[in-house]
């Protein structure tokens, strides 16, 4: 007598197939949450390194950390151009802020007849661990940013990266009084290098609200400070948070841009009645807002003078 064998029915091939799809369809939300979390850790790692980097480059230069050549004399006359201005869709990239902008010239400061430059980009300073072989440009991508890794070969004959994608992170804007650069000795707490900011391009009129139409105060959940965060953990206007760099060399994700001294806006610049308004520091204008030409961290902040600043302003850029 012939055994019958037992089959599937459709009906249960059909049950099968939907709870593996409904299997993968729980697993998945949990198992791309932690591929980004696992990217957040590398560039938390990747920015760990360029401040280990960055104190190594301090302890055979006085203490300072990258400063690229500018001229001195335009602090608080005219100012160092380091600003993207607001490009058209297609324009080249020929702006004194633009990342690449003249990357193949060096940066001079003011040196006997030397005029100094009065144009330079802030990434300049991340390149000059770069030529010194401390760090590769494979360590200034961070795998959430969709940003590309720098194709340069010869690294000596360039003073720059090439363009915009193909770095993550932005610094302590150098050039500014001693005070305000990076430095050993700077308050642990000041934040020098993170993911770069939200405005590389001038950004007109921030409304500092939520999604229920308030100011954001320190009170306001993460996900209403989102469109003011870094783009490079959860896209434009959607930030998650950054990983920034201390000046103890700790690096730390935080979910908003206030973890600067006295919760600084690490993107922005302290306004001229910061003391008196928290807004002011939570908030702040971007440099492209500032009344000043090329603004410096913590110009005014403390009065009408230029020379009236502070010392606890971040301001990372781009």
């Amino acid at each position: 007598m012939r055994k019958r064998l037992r089959a599937f029915t459709l009906i249960e091939l059909l049950v099968v197939i939907a709870i593996i799809a409904l299997l993968i369809s729980i697993l998945l939300p949990s198992l791309s949450r932690a591929r980004e979390l696992s990217k957040r850790l590398v560039c938390a790692s990747n920015i760990k390194g360029v401040g280990t980097s960055a104190k190594i480059y301090a302890n055979e230069n006085n203490e300072k950390w990258m400063i690229p050549g500018f001229d001195q004399n335009r602090i608080n006359n005219g100012g160092i151009d380091y600003l993207k201005s607001d490009e058209g869709p297609g324009d080249p990239p020929n702006d004194p802020g633009e990342v690449g902008y003249y990357r193949w010239q060096q940066s001079y400061s003011k040196v006997g007849d030397q005029a100094g430059s009065p144009e330079v980009s802030v990434t300049r300073a991340f390149w000059m661990l770069v030529r010194s072989g401390d760090v590769t440009v494979k360590q200034f991508v961070c795998p959430s940013a969709g940003d590309n890794e720098d194709e340069t070969e010869n690294l000596d004959n360039y003073y720059d990266f090439m363009a915009y994608k193909n770095i993550s992170y932005g610094y302590q804007v150098p050039f500014g009084p001693r005070d305000t650069q990076p430095r050993e000795g700077t308050d642990n707490r000041q934040v020098l290098a993170a993911d770069k900011g939200p405005f590389y391009t001038p950004v007109a009129g921030l409304p500092w609200e939520g999604q229920d139409g308030t100011k954001l105060t320190l009170n306001s959940s993460p996900k209403d400070w989102r469109q003011y965060n870094s783009n490079n953990h959860g896209g434009k206007g959607n930030g998650e948070g950054q990983n920034a760099l201390f000046a103890d060399g700790h690096a730390n994700f935080g979910k908003t841009p206030t973890i600067g001294i006295d919760s600084d806006n690490i993107y922005t610049l302290m306004e001229d009645d910061w003391s008196f308004e928290l807004y002011n520091i939570i908030h702040g204008l971007t440099a492209h807002e500032s009344p000043d030409t090329n603004p410096y961290p913590g110009q005014s902040a403390l009065g009408d003078d230029a020379n009236s600043y502070s010392s606890t302003d971040t301001l990372i850029y781009p």
